[in-house]
């Protein structure tokens, strides 16, 4: 079984609700673990100042022994490496530009079987049968391997605000067929064991 666990964006910012919730996330990580960070929703001259923004979730586990891996932009090297680690972590940024690199794999959702799967915002929404991101303002059909519909950034008082209301959650339940529907703010996150 694959638990997923996907929070709601924006992990740069820093509450103290935010970091209660973080530690409750990553307590679930097992103590000796391969974490894959994956950076595919952002562009690469980017992922290395992203890997120094990794630093807090290091300082949290400082006491465990995790091993921390950038993943590959080689989509074999990357399925080879998702087999090695018992954690992956999809980073946020441009959902479509995700989901786009894990479909250049084979067969992404199997390679992700019996793992954790953290996702922030576009890492999470990826996920889903459908999301609704603030970036395009519609909805869009993802990767399917929940079958649930998911809004991050929900009610966000940040760069979203006006794209993360009622009104969008509202869309996107309305969008094709009836499924479960997911709103989860920047500072809480949900677990679907699948």
């Amino acid at each position: 079984m694959t638990k997923y666990i996907l929070q709601g964006g924006s992990t740069k910012k820093f509450s103290i609700k935010k970091y209660f919730n973080l530690w409750k996330l990553l307590s679930l990580i097992p103590r000796e673990s391969k974490v894959l960070l994956v950076f595919f929703a952002r562009p690469k001259e980017n992922w290395e100042d992203l890997l120094l923004e990794t630093k807090r979730f290091r300082l949290v586990l400082a006491r465990w022994d995790i091993d921390y891996i950038l993943a590959s932009d080689n989509p074999s090297e990357f399925a080879n490496q998702i087999k090695k680690c018992e954690v992956v972590y999809f980073r946020g940024g441009d959902t479509p530009m995700l989901q786009k690199k894990l479909e250049e794999i084979s067969d992404p959702e199997k390679l992700l079987e019996n793992k954790i799967v953290i996702g922030s915002s576009a890492g999470s929404l990826v996920f889903a049968k459908y999301y609704y991101d603030q970036d395009y303002d519609r909805v869009f059909d993802g990767l399917n391997f929940l079958s649930v519909k998911m809004i991050t950034h929900y009610m966000s008082n940040g760069e979203y605000a006006a794209m993360s209301g009622d009104d969008k959650f509202k869309m996107l339940e309305d969008y094709k067929e009836k499924l479960p529907a997911y709103a989860i703010r920047e500072d809480e996150f949900v677990i679907i064991d699948n």
